[in-house]
């Protein structure tokens, strides 16, 4: 008689989960990121004594008067902002407003508050610095995320100051 197959670790689980979330995701996005009628920009924030990495999205005939930060959703695990880069696109073509999407370290590897400190982190920094993300010094900056990503944008939205809670998009 054989014996049973190893039962899988947590780590593994993830790692599995995550591979199949970039690849159902990345199937979507070869179809639709093309669409994109802008530019896309990576670049990393550092914070909390490491590099968050972040995609900025300008679209065409962009209102400079507004900015989007977004985290992406996952249950503060799976998804990355590679996954959400569909709507992302979408909402920023939408809406002329540029729309930055922050990724934050995930556990099971990190421990909470790790996702929260960064996405706060990553949000004072660009606060500070709209000028750099090509919008006015006195822009509108709002949140949104999906999921675990809107329950960082509604903490963060209590916790720091000078986000406007609702910025007029269309």
């Amino acid at each position: 008689m054989q014996s049973p197959p190893p039962t899988p670790t947590n780590e593994n689980r993830v790692t599995e989960t995550r591979e199949q979330a970039e690849l159902a995701h990345a199937k979507m996005n070869e179809k639709l990121v093309p669409t994109f009628k802008g530019t896309l920009q990576e670049q990393n924030v550092n914070v909390n004594s490491t590099e968050i990495p972040i995609t900025i999205y300008t679209p065409v005939d962009v209102n400079k008067t507004k900015l989007v930060i977004f985290f992406h959703g996952g249950g503060f695990t799976v998804c990355s902002r590679k996954t959400h880069q569909t709507i992302v696109n979408m909402l920023a073509d939408a809406t002329k407003t540029i729309w930055i999407s922050v990724e934050y370290r995930r556990g099971p590897e990190h421990k909470f508050p790790i996702w929260w400190e960064d996405a706060c982190e990553v949000t004072r920094h660009i606060l500070e610095n709209k000028e750099s993300y090509g919008v006015n010094s006195s822009a509108k900056v709002g949140l949104a995320g999906d999921s675990a990503g809107a329950t960082l944008s509604a903490s963060i939205c209590h916790t720091l100051k000078n986000i406007d809670f609702q910025v007029q998009l269309a």
